[in-house]
């Protein structure tokens, strides 16, 4: 339950910005107000931007520092259940950490990253 909840928490913690114009573009920019992991990989707070890699189709997204010269190629499944209203990022929290855990478009369309161990 508590988990449950700490995602619940997590899930408004980053909106995606300007979803209007980023979705017609397939760019979707997001601001992350704390470090994050993806791919066991520490990414610090700040702006990003999430693309599908059109070659090697919608289930490859390529993360992006905006003002970072880190990058993520992350692999990821269709979400089950339904997301929040608006387009968001999901993160999961354990030990002090957050975890990229899923990226949602809108309430039905949503992306889970799939952990590389």
């Amino acid at each position: 339950m508590r988990s449950v909840m700490l995602k619940t928490a997590m899930l408004g913690a980053a909106f995606l910005l300007a979803s209007g114009t980023a979705r017609a573009a397939e760019v979707l920019e997001v601001n992350v107000p704390f470090p994050f992991t993806v791919n066991h990989e520490t990414f610090p707070a700040g702006r990003y931007q999430l693309e599908q890699d059109t070659l090697a189709g919608p289930s490859v997204m390529i993360l992006r520092g905006m003002h970072t010269p880190q990058a993520a190629i992350i692999a990821t499944h269709e979400a089950g259940g339904q997301g929040p209203r608006k387009p968001a990022l999901q993160f999961e929290r354990r030990d002090n950490q957050y975890r990229l855990q899923n990226i949602w478009e809108s309430p039905t369309e949503g992306q889970s990253i799939i952990d590389h161990k």
